[in-house]
């Protein structure tokens, strides 16, 4: 398996390619489940992601779909990946479902734009910062130590994004609030805030703030907005992914999706330069939390 992507995610891609070639060669899943002797549960579950398609009902389906050559080699090569178990598969039942989809969204995605109006973003975090951040949830929400060292590693496992090939293309604006919020004590905050001035150092990441002063955008939530590859030549639309208290949800409207990236731009452009965000993030470290 490439780099790009979980064994779930291959499954979601060759399910909906599926589903497409069926509706180009104009059949209905009644006729394509009467002609297998399947139920047409059987094809719903495979055409929307919920059953793995075995390889020789996958060279059924695409011989009924006309495909050949290349292209039903690299389907055939989608679905045998989409069997195999990566780490991410392996933290279920471990952590929130809804942090394993942004991790599943994040090892799958070419580029990914990130605006974070009030915690340091997970991708960047510290682990003395996650931690406090953890522990400081109000009671209701209280996790045993046990688990907030689980979340502490969970992170780390999604932090090796950062380093994977082929690189992830990775820009943050994060309002400059997030700096000045005592989530941590002083030592812990000025540890954090220098993490953020060194790995913005990396040519992967560009790592921007929006200041207080400067001019504002329209005021909106954290979100992710993931562009990604073609894998197997089968591609996948830009997604956004809004984190809230309850989970994540994730938006594949294209109407709403563009509202997000014309968002994220204005964003980016009021923001910061990479450099003059460096010298901000150095600055608050020393006199802010020094």
């Amino acid at each position: 398996m490439s780099d790009f992507g979980s064994s779930a995610a291959r499954q979601r891609r060759l399910a909906g390619e599926l589903r497409r070639l069926r509706r180009r060669a104009r059949l209905t899943g009644k006729t394509v489940s009467t002609r297998f002797g399947w139920s047409e549960a059987k094809l719903s579950r495979i055409e929307n992601g919920l059953a793995r398609v075995k390889v020789d009902d996958l060279n059924g389906l695409l011989a009924l779909y006309e495909i050949s050559g290349s292209q039903r080699d690299e389907l055939v090569a989608l679905a045998q990946e989409s069997h195999e178990v990566s780490p991410l598969e392996e933290l279920e039942g471990d952590v929130p479902t809804a942090h394993l989809e942004i991790m599943d969204a994040e090892s799958e995605a070419e580029t990914v734009w990130n605006w974070e109006p009030q915690v340091v973003p997970g991708l960047l975090q510290t682990d003395n910062y996650t931690r406090a951040v953890l522990q400081l949830w109000p009671g209701v929400f209280a996790r045993p130590s046990g688990e907030v060292e689980r979340r502490v590693e969970t992170g780390r496992i999604r932090q090796r994004v950062l380093t994977r090939e082929p690189p992830l293309d990775l820009c943050f604006v994060i309002d400059e609030s997030v700096l000045l919020r005592g989530f941590a004590a002083p030592r812990l905050m000025h540890e954090q805030i220098l993490h953020l001035a060194e790995i913005s150092e990396h040519p992967n990441i560009e790592l921007r703030i929006l200041t207080l002063t400067g001019s504002q955008v329209v005021g909106t939530g954290a979100f992710d907005y993931f562009k990604f590859p073609r894998i197997h030549g089968v591609p996948r639309p830009d997604t956004v992914a809004v984190e809230h208290l309850q989970g994540t949800t994730f938006i594949e409207s294209e109407e709403d999706v563009n509202i997000y990236r014309v968002v994220f731009g204005a964003l980016r452009e009021k923001s910061l330069s990479p450099q003059a965000s460096r010298d901000a993030l150095t600055r608050v470290a020393r006199e802010t939390w020094g």
